[in-house]
């Protein structure tokens, strides 16, 4: 039924499942399996309720396309980790009535031995008996091992009464955790078949959505040079101010060093322990929102509406509601806060690295002052074009744009 789904169109899924499968690739314990679930329903309640804002504002918007986009990702994902549960719980299915067979052969054995030992101490079982069997030994060695075995014999009977319990009590054990792997079993294979039954109604969500803006394909061009524009612009208020960064901090540096080369040494160690602090923490860098979905990914890719049509990103939007807090991701130092056409942006040093920060509102920090990751720098505002809140974030190395995502935790 999982191929049913395969020949969709969306230029990102590929890509994302990917990006997680990444993630996600060593083999992990079943409760991991669950947990890393249970954070996908988590991301797909925030998408649906992100995409039902959206949906009140504007049906068929290029917003609410991503959002779904990234609900159809997010619950193929899920289907994946159900899928690795039930390859799991198989497994260990398959292991315990392995064990089942075999705690039940050794019973059978077990209980056969002690029904011939039962049998012969029923014949032996007057002492009459016993005391003729040790007297009619040749010799008194001979009677003192009759004795011992006697002894031992008893004793083994006791024992295998004994083992015979412990092995009861295991199996009956064993054919209960059985029972209950079985049930579990069977709601994964009903959970399997509700997430696919909701990724059909998506996928023909993501359609409907699909052709509503193909009718609105001049009013998509126009946004798409808009939007050119503007991320022209503020490309090169970015550029300007690390080149102009750069060129602050050489001019101060010399005349530091002029002054007190020692001073100029310590500013030039700071400012690699920075950058080194910063390179440390590709791929676990906690995300400038707590909670969004990334709507907009870094690099080139095709226009998911407009066919023929490339669309550039210098960094990832991520979807968020409106007056969520925005983080700075690590320490550094508050280099510019500059507008955009009526967008404000922020930007922050990290040794010889950048981050972006667009789309805010409520900023309570000042160029020049240092910042500690985690702490709050401002809100993000709502877009002016879609009014939806949508956090923009670009990281640079000096005048190279890295892709943030893989500089971000992978926790979402």
């Amino acid at each position: 039924m999982a191929e049913k789904h395969i020949f969709i169109r969306l230029p990102f899924i590929i890509l994302l499942l990917a990006l997680r499968a990444a993630a996600l690739a060593a083999q992990t314990p079943i409760q991991n399996l669950e947990q890393q679930k249970k954070q996908i329903e988590a991301d797909i309640a925030y998408t649906n309720s992100l995409i039902t804002q959206t949906q009140s504002e504007q049906k068929a918007s290029l917003d609410n396309l991503s959002l779904i986009q990234a609900n159809l990702v997010a619950r193929q994902e899920y289907i994946g980790e159900i899928d690795k549960q039930l390859v799991s719980l198989s497994t260990e299915i398959t292991n315990r009535q392995k064990k089942v067979v075999t705690l039940y052969d050794e019973l059978t054995l077990l209980k056969e031995n002690y029904a011939k030992m039962l049998n012969f101490a029923y014949r032996n079982r007057l002492p009459y008996m016993q005391l003729m069997y040790i007297l009619g030994s040749d010799d008194l060695n001979q009677a003192y091992r009759r004795i011992t075995y006697l002894k031992a014999y008893s004793e083994h009977r006791v024992s295998q009464a004994k083992s015979i319990a412990r092995q009861s009590e295991e199996l009956k054990s064993e054919l209960s955790a059985l029972k209950v792997q079985k049930s579990e079993q069977q709601l994964l294979f009903n959970q399997k078949t509700v997430e696919l039954l909701a990724l059909d109604v998506e996928e023909k969500d993501y359609r409907s959505t699909i052709y509503a803006l193909q009718a609105k394909e001049k009013e998509l061009m126009q946004d798409l040079e808009r939007k050119k524009r503007q991320a022209v612009l503020l490309n090169a208020q970015i550029q300007n101010a690390i080149a102009e960064e750069t060129r602050r901090e050489a001019e101060r540096r010399r005349e530091i060093e002029r002054k007190n080369k020692e001073m100029a040494a310590k500013v030039a160690a700071d400012e690699h322990t920075l950058t080194l602090n910063f390179e440390k923490q590709r791929g676990s860098l906690p995300a400038p929102v707590a909670r969004s979905v990334v709507v907009t990914r870094f690099g080139v890719y095709d226009h998911p509406v407009l066919t023929g049509i490339k669309v550039t990103s210098n960094g990832i939007d991520l979807s968020t509601t409106d007056g969520a807090v925005v983080s700075v991701v690590a320490d550094g130092v508050v280099r510019r806060i500059f507008t955009t056409g009526s967008t404000i942006s922020l930007l922050v040093q990290h040794g010889l690295y950048y981050t972006v920060y667009t789309h805010l509102k409520g900023i309570s920090v000042r160029v020049g002052d240092t910042v500690r990751a985690g702490q709050p720098v401002g809100m993000v505002a709502p877009a002016p074009d879609s009014k939806r809140a949508i956090l923009h974030f670009e990281l640079w190395k000096q005048t190279a744009k890295h892709n943030p995502e893989e500089w971000l935790s992978k926790k979402t």
